[in-house]
């Protein structure tokens, strides 16, 4: 059925809910004397970084960003892969089915991820908010994964856990497969297949 597999990080491949949110936190009380509730927190997830501490109340996006890494990377320290991931991408391998990324990620966040340095030998191209000038759920960076891996949409499948993922699956004529297991809103996400472990992957590919 499918013949590229294409994958976001956050929330579907690596568990980095306590990391980022600890790291948004901490900032986010220094500049507004407050906690920010779960709510407005949902504001500024799935897109790039900037935006989201724009969309957070920062003006200064440079130092915001500066100090937003520090603590983000100390929580990357401690992140793990979702069970099942690392034997998915073996089968994967072993299939030979291509892969890719694609991510709201910068070029920076994925390079300073120790946890996800496993992985990058899998994947025939990783695509950054970098790599384009439009993001989720714009088509646009899953477009370009495509043309990287010479896929097209009808042999495409996206695996992701948010909206915005998808947003750009569905604008890009993609189906989209949602990875409940890392999902804080699966129940109000539409989409074409709900994983809820990653091996279901697997059992789609051999329908």
């Amino acid at each position: 059925m499918f013949k590229y597999i294409i994958f976001d990080i956050d929330g579907t491949m690596i568990d980095t809910e306590a990391a980022v949110y600890h790291a948004y936190q901490s900032i986010i009380y220094k500049k507004h004397g407050r906690y920010f509730t779960n709510e407005e927190l949902l504001k500024g997830y799935g897109v790039p970084t900037p935006l989201s501490l724009e969309r957070y109340g920062f003006t200064d996006i440079e130092a915001a960003l500066k100090e937003y890494y520090h603590y983000l990377i100390e929580g990357f320290k401690k992140c793990t892969a979702f069970d099942g991931i690392p034997e998915v991408m073996e089968n994967l391998k072993a299939l030979n089915i291509p892969m890719g990324v694609v991510t709201s990620r910068c070029r920076y966040e994925i390079q300073a991820d120790s946890c996800l340095e496993q992985f990058t030998e899998y994947f025939k191209t990783i695509v950054s908010s970098d790599d384009t000038s439009e993001h989720k759920p714009n088509p646009a960076p899953l477009l370009f994964a495509m043309d990287k891996l010479k896929a097209v949409p009808s042999e495409t499948l996206y695996i992701g856990d948010t909206v915005f993922d998808r947003e750009c699956a569905k604008n890009a004529g993609v189906k989209f497969a949602l990875a409940i297991w890392g999902s804080n809103n699966a129940e109000n996400i539409n989409a074409d297949f709900f994983f809820k472990k990653p091996s279901d992957l697997l059992d789609i590919l051999k329908l």
